[in-house]
């Protein structure tokens, strides 16, 4: 499990080889075998015992900021894995490998959001001239980015320019379904200009420390991406690797919504900014929690969608290391039919 940390003035200390969470006069034990990860999102305090203990279980420690991004984390000294990974992956952005990979991220991407319209669509009868202008742009994209052959360099702008007019073609739709009092125009990030962005950035924010997590254990390098530049301290790998699985975050922020479960007690406005509070924090983590917790076909496979990330992390490593016919091959990415 991720063990989330979000009230202030909690205390995580070592008892006895366990975990033990101090919340106001309430102790809880918790072993570090049934511990994935540790997640502090408010003031609170942990002990250097706490964080060796969870060094020595290889279970990382993440502080993420008030958006929900990450803003450090405790890791374990050690590489994941051989270094000539990240050798590979400075070698594959020069190359066809590393235009495939982000062609194929994309790809996954935009597909994701075509299918998550069209079952919006299904679930509301009598809507499909509403839906289907936004899915054929998206579609038009999709089938853009297939046909699209280069370099990285030299493609690189044709990609985000794409990518970008599929997402407001996408962010638009999904501003159309929203009760009336939560409708928004377009993607605001830091800060989040209404409720729907500010809910959606915090997802994405406990995606990012999956999504990092995932590349560490498998050896790659998350600061070498292929289609985000190398910016200084830019953890460029993650913004790339995380596209095929931002879809997580939209549909557990949509259905938040138009579920009704969302309040405006939840959040805190300031001048033009919205943030979640400390009443909206643990309602928008447990649902992303719940989301990743679900298993789903995965390779012929049941698989929690928070494990298919590490899976996927890895096939990429192995296929960099891979000095065969079979590397120069567009990868098969995400090859299942719903995140």
């Amino acid at each position: 499990m991720q063990l989330f940390i979000n009230t202030p003035g909690t205390m995580v200390r070592q008892k006895d080889e366990c975990f033990c969470i101090i919340k106001d006069d309430r102790k809880t034990e918790i072993t570090p075998r049934k511990v994935e990860s540790i997640v502090f999102t408010n003031q609170a305090f942990v002990s250097t015992q706490a964080l060796v203990l969870a060094l020595e279980h290889n279970i990382d420690v993440i502080f993420l900021d008030r958006y929900g991004d990450p803003a450090g984390r405790v890791w374990h000294s050690k590489m994941g894995s051989t270094a000539l990974i990240r050798r590979r992956q400075l070698e594959a952005a020069e190359t066809e490998t590393g235009f495939d990979l982000v062609a194929e991220m994309i790809t996954a991407k935009l597909n994701n959001k075509i299918r998550f319209l069209k079952k919006l669509k299904a679930a509301r009868p009598g809507s499909d001239d509403s839906f289907n202008q936004y899915i054929e742009r998206i579609e038009t994209a999709c089938t853009s980015v297939k046909n699209m052959q280069g370099s990285l360099e030299e493609k690189r702008g044709s990609l985000m320019g794409i990518e970008g007019a599929a997402g407001r073609a996408y962010f638009e739709c999904l501003s159309y379904i929203m009760p009336e009092k939560y409708r928004f125009s377009g993607r605001s990030r830091r800060p989040a200009r209404d409720e729907f962005n500010a809910v959606l950035n915090y997802m994405y924010g406990i995606l990012y420390s999956h999504i990092e997590k995932s590349l560490i254990l498998s050896g790659l390098d998350p600061f070498v991406g292929f289609l985000h530049v190398d910016n200084y301290n830019k953890k460029s790998l993650v913004f790339d690797f995380i596209e095929p699985f931002r879809i997580s975050a939209e549909q557990c922020t949509v259905y938040l919504f138009t579920g009704k479960k969302i309040k405006d007690e939840y959040f805190d406005r300031a001048q033009d900014a919205v943030s979640l509070n400390q009443d909206g924090k643990p309602v928008v983590i447990e649902s992303i929690n719940n989301h990743l917790d679900e298993s789903i076909r995965y390779r012929r496979r049941n698989v929690k969608r928070r494990h298919i990330m590490l899976h996927e992390a890895h096939r990429i490593a192995n296929m960099l290391l891979d000095d065969t016919e079979e590397r120069k091959r567009r990868p098969a990415w995400l090859d299942i039919k719903e995140l």
